[in-house]
């Protein structure tokens, strides 16, 4: 019974969006008037008809109504390709809206998983960075040596040819698989990591080195980033040094920047792979402020009037 309810009320509220989609697109135009007359005046007339017993008028209303439904199509063709369109354009703008929203939330989640990864390669004191840091929980790390990392981010599938000279991975980003994999003692730590669609493609990748030998560095992961960055200038290289902990990141054709800290780490990234995270600002209300000063001020007016008074002997002796 409650199922039988329940199925009763979705078609109920299906057929009213329907048809007020159809009043909606009508409204104003021809088509309400022509609507109104192929609904209500011909089962009217035909309903009179058959009171008054006029069988050929009976009959010829009738066969109209038969064949109403193509009536309706011939007559209302420019409004229902409207409505098509207008359900087709309406529907995939939210399918893209959600996709987008989806998509950047697992941008913002795989930069985090490099920002603690990162963080985790560095003995640098001020590389300290937490996945909760964000909601306000700082973790701690412990790291007691420095661990060189070549990472490339793809914006668009042109590193194929790398990916297959490499050892295929196709595990999702995460920070704890990235340090096993750039750790001393894995066959994987020689070589880069190459990032696809939020996804581990590869490890283990050669990257081309760097063709200008005035811009060409000393250190082999560097000139690597160089190198790629030269080819493929869309593609993001981060590398983290082996010697120093410095970690940088190529922000143009061929060119290496050192990072400051995590925050500018991630909003490197965050401007490179063109995700726009919004921040709410809250501001303080203007009635609190004003609460706020009646407080102040009723505070200092008790605490002047605590404060204890010269006797009145003294001030006279003093004369």
């Amino acid at each position: 019974m409650l199922q039988q309810l329940i199925s009763d009320l979705f078609q109920i509220i299906i057929l009213a969006l329907f048809f007020y989609l159809i009043l909606r697109l009508l409204r104003g135009t021809p088509g309400m008037l022509m609507l109104w007359v192929v609904v209500v005046a011909i089962p009217v007339l035909n309903l009179l008809a058959y009171l008054l017993e006029l069988n050929v008028l009976e009959w010829m209303l009738s066969r109209m109504m038969g064949i109403m439904p193509l009536f309706l199509l011939i007559i209302f063709q420019s409004e229902i390709r409207r409505l098509l369109t207008f359900l087709g354009r309406h529907r995939f703008r939210v399918f893209k809206r959600l996709a987008s929203e989806k998509k950047k939330q697992s941008q913002l989640a795989m930069i985090d998983e490099l920002v603690d990864c990162v963080c985790a390669f560095t003995v640098q004191p001020h590389w300290v960075w937490g996945k909760g840091e964000r909601a306000g929980r700082v973790k701690v790390k412990k790291v007691f040596y420095n661990t060189g990392a070549l990472i490339a981010i793809e914006s668009a599938p042109r590193l194929n040819e790398y990916i297959e000279r490499g050892a295929v991975v196709d595990a999702k980003v995460s920070s704890l698989l990235l340090q096993s994999i750039f750790y001393k003692g894995t066959p994987l730590h020689d070589g880069g990591v190459i990032i696809r669609n939020n996804t581990i493609a590869a490890a283990a990748c050669q990257f081309p080195a760097a063709t200008h030998i005035e811009r060409s560095p000393i250190h082999t992961r560097h000139n690597a980033a160089i190198g790629l960055s030269d080819l493929i200038p869309d593609v993001t290289v981060i590398v983290v040094s082996e010697e120093t902990g410095n970690v940088s990141v190529t922000t143009r054709q061929g060119h290496l920047e050192i990072m400051d800290g995590p925050r500018h780490f991630r909003n490197v990234l965050c401007r490179r792979l063109g995700v726009h995270e919004e921040r709410r600002r809250f501001k303080e209300p203007e009635k609190t402020t004003k609460t706020a000063r009646l407080l102040e001020k009723v505070l200092a007016t008790v605490t002047s009037s605590e404060q204890p008074h010269p006797p009145k002997g003294d001030a006279s002796s003093g004369n």
